[in-house]
């Protein structure tokens, strides 16, 4: 019986890079599998496809008249598998990548031998270069396996799930197709856990090609497009917390007063994993120009506060003063050093309510620490504050 079902959506992609991942797929060792591959508006691409199919009755081509991106092509793939109530696994593929021969079968048999809970799981991943030689040693790759091991709710922090997956078809139908590129797919994780369970195994399944010509990571080169990934990264992020019930824990107030220098610091901040938090702009800039951060890097966290001739100390006290998160910080001067610093931050803040004020790196970031007492006016930059502590400092006259 068939029924396993694969979408690869298809592009404009190399040719030698096309031909390897279909024969990667048909090589599978598990068979009894439907493979569609959809060709999104590049009719030049067919004849390639049909060539690598080499005429084999599980590839179905499906062809869109226009180009209309990754998220619709899956869409319309899948939509197909899903007119056949047999097909009870599903996953999709790339053009560019290499499929080991156990990577349907290995998948499979997890979900299959699971519990009905269980609706995805996925695996671990060589990164390779063009050749398709590896590009990093053991070490990084037990790295990569540590990311990936993090437990299911981190998946709102981070896109552990990577690129080698396989999940039941009855989860992915109680909810809406793929949307919101280019994070179409983790933002089909987020949706699909809310309804499932989910299992890393950390087997290398798949060979994962890193800044192919054509891949999505290759047009994200720019800092507009790269602004333009993580706006969406965001939105899905966002958007999860919002159908959780979850409740916003962390306001970050960043004073403006230059415009040039507040630009690199805002996209060294917006770029942290840590992101259930507020950005409060305090804009003390002489012109009121912090408004065009909101166009210039879109993300559903900032809003301006017009603050005209106020100092950078009587905007900060004004707003930790109005501050009603759990944990408030005051970001500027220095960037953050790694993406993960707030989030280590909040994790080690978090269970010392009782005991601690704030948790902080050391300047030269060679230890994380907490400590106990409000001391300096105003609290120390990018600094992890309970925010009743300091509510408690202002009632004191402390600031």
């Amino acid at each position: 019986m068939v029924d396993t079902g694969i979408v690869m959506p298809l592009y404009k992609q190399d040719i030698g890079y096309l031909q390897a991942a279909i024969s990667s797929v048909l090589a599978q060792s598990y068979r009894a599998f439907r493979f569609i591959i959809v060709i999104d508006g590049a009719p030049e691409m067919i004849q390639p496809a049909l060539h690598a199919a080499m005429g084999d009755s599980r590839v179905q081509l499906v062809t869109l008249p226009q180009n209309q991106g990754v998220a619709h092509a899956l869409n319309r793939g899948f939509g197909e598998l899903f007119k056949d109530p047999l097909i009870q696994y599903v996953t999709w593929v790339s053009s560019d990548n290499v499929y080991h021969s156990t990577f349907i079968e290995r998948l499979r048999w997890e979900l299959e031998q699971g519990p009905d809970s269980l609706g995805l799981v996925f695996s671990t991943f060589r990164q390779v270069d063009g050749a398709g030689n590896p590009l990093y040693d053991e070490q990084h790759q037990q790295a990569l396996i540590r990311y990936q091991s993090q437990p299911p709710h981190e998946l709102l922090n981070a896109s552990i799930v990577g690129v080698s997956f396989m999940y039941k078809s009855q989860y992915a139908r109680l909810i809406d197709g793929y949307r919101l590129q280019p994070v179409e797919d983790y933002d089909y994780w987020l949706r699909l856990t809310e309804t499932c369970s989910m299992k890393f195994i950390p087997e290398i399944l798949m060979d994962y090609r890193v800044n192919s010509a054509f891949s999505v990571s290759a047009s994200l080169r720019s800092q507009k497009e790269h602004r333009r990934w993580r706006h969406a990264f965001q939105i899905a992020k966002y958007e999860a917390r919002a159908r959780r019930g979850i409740t916003l824990e962390m306001t970050i107030l960043m004073p403006i007063t230059d415009m040039a220098q507040a630009e690199p610091l805002l996209d060294n901040l917006l770029e942290q994993h840590y992101s259930n938090c507020m950005v409060r702009l305090l804009d003390l800039t002489p012109e009121q120009g912090a408004s065009s951060f909101l166009t210039m890097m879109l993300d559903p966290r900032l809003i301006v506060t017009p603050r005209p001739h106020y100092s950078v100390r009587e905007a900060l006290v004004q707003a930790i003063g109005e501050t009603t998160t759990r944990f408030v910080v005051c970001f500027g001067i220095k960037p953050y050093i790694a993406v993960t610093d707030l989030l280590y931050l909040t994790d080690l803040l978090r269970p010392l309510q009782n005991t601690h004020a704030f948790s902080y790196y050391t300047d030269d970031h060679s230890s994380i620490g907490s400590g106990r007492g409000v001391q300096s006016v105003p609290p120390e930059w990018n600094y992890v504050y309970y925010t009743h502590r300091l509510h408690e400092a202002l009632e004191q006259g402390g600031f």
